[in-house]
């Protein structure tokens, strides 16, 4: 089970892609969550853990 900023970055990830045609950059997550750049990165290892996302 996801957290809630897990849940919030992947429906960030997947609008900002659907709608744009690319993913977000870190920086663009901080602004759209309110995260700092490390609490965003911890979020991304732990959804990078899992299976939503799988990275480059």
């Amino acid at each position: 089970m996801l957290s809630d900023i897990e849940r919030k970055v992947l429906r960030v990830i997947g609008n900002y892609s659907a709608g744009r045609r690319r993913t977000p950059t870190v920086d663009e997550l901080c602004i759209k969550t309110g995260r700092n750049r490390g609490g965003i990165m911890t979020v991304l290892e732990v959804l990078s853990g899992s299976d939503p996302i799988r990275t480059q």
